[in-house]
């Protein structure tokens, strides 16, 4: 091995993470390596430029991509990281490659760099949210004609959407987002969408008007709203309120369980024939150990998504899970062909 050689992998295991952190704001890469341009958002900064080649850059209108306390997520993509790693992802080279190219940006523009600043977070009334939820599930009783129909065009039955809407778990707003701004003052009233986060100063109308689909947690103290249709790669997909908290559904047995990734796959579990009582997370890595205390001797099976972050999840949630069943839990196998159990279902209902 010649002199030179020796000296990069010396160079290379000597790298350090931590220092190429502080040295490069994610923010700098996003606007002078990405070319996209800061959007100051509510506790966040966001970009329409990912830096996953395969997501690329989308319309100036987008805000697909935030940036906050040095790391970044792609709502379209689901990559996220540090600076480092959308170095990586963006050059195709390993974190110890990327590390070493960002060393080397120039100091001088690194120094006289100016931060974009978030705009001031929204700080949230968490009574005056769960009061919302409580007006929204007691003004919805039944589902929208247009909520049943997009539901059923994913395999989900109008009984069990039905049902849904009865537990306070799925609600359907008015499609058109005007009637569905019309709906939220009469029933719900500015001020107490203002308190509870719903309606930013300034806004002539609260985001959740234009996504109709809501999905309610359990404890009615988090909401996700969505559209009724499939979002776009540049939208946000879901407009979430509230704690993280799972929905659930209860089955049998409270003592067998099968936990879902999201309220679609839960909604989609049941369709599907299962007897078991079914938790849905708010994503694969949205989860409280303490949401799994009473599952002592349970009989737990998980069925997060077939993709790499589900995966990655499973194997941090599994050791948790065992310890609270005490003993092994399954993973659910999906057939070939399905991602999720959305996607299990529209295959047997011929809807793919």
């Amino acid at each position: 091995m010649s002199h030179n050689n020796t000296n990069s992998d010396r160079q290379r295991r000597s790298v350090d993470f931590s220092e190429v952190r502080n040295k490069v704001p994610v923010d700098w890469f996003f606007e002078h390596l990405l070319g996209g341009s800061p959007k100051q958002m509510s506790g966040t900064i966001r970009y329409s430029v990912c830096p996953n080649p395969e997501c690329g850059a989308s319309s100036k209108d987008s805000v697909k991509v935030s940036v906050k306390d040095e790391r970044w997520k792609c709502f379209a993509c689901n990559e996220h990281g540090d600076v480092i790693e959308a170095a990586a992802l963006y050059w195709g080279k390993s974190l110890v490659e990327a590390a070493l190219e960002l060393v080397g940006a120039d100091a001088d523009i690194l120094n006289s760099y100016n931060r974009p600043q978030p705009k001031p977070a929204i700080q949230r009334d968490d009574l005056a949210l769960a009061e919302v939820f409580s007006r929204l599930v007691a003004a919805l009783p039944e589902p929208t004609r247009d909520g049943i129909e997009y539901l059923a065009g994913r395999g989900i039955s109008p009984d069990i959407t039905r049902t849904a809407c009865k537990k306070g778990i799925v609600l359907t707003l008015p499609s058109n987002p005007k009637e569905a701004k019309e709906f939220l003052l009469d029933r719900i009233g500015y001020d107490l969408m203002f308190r509870a986060g719903l309606w930013k100063e300034g806004s002539k109308a609260p985001a959740a008007a234009f996504r109709p689909l809501v999905f309610v947690s359990n404890n009615k103290k988090a909401a996700e709203f969505r559209y009724l249709r499939e979002s776009r790669p540049d939208e946000v997909k879901s407009l979430r309120y509230g704690t993280i908290a799972p929905w659930g559904w209860l089955g049998d047995s409270r003592m067998r369980i099968l936990i879902t990734e999201g309220c679609i796959d839960l909604l989609s579990a049941v369709a599907l024939g299962t007897k078991r009582s079914v938790m849905g997370l708010p994503g694969c890595e949205n989860w409280r150990p303490e949401w799994f205390a009473s599952f002592r001797g349970a009989d737990v099976l998980t069925a997060l998504d077939d993709d790499d972050a589900g995966r990655t999840a499973f194997e941090k949630l599994r050791p948790v899970l065992e310890a609270a069943v005490g003993g092994p839990i399954g993973s659910y196998k999906l057939p070939t062909g399905a991602k999720d159990l959305n996607e299990q279902l529209k295959q047997k209902l011929g809807l793919m």
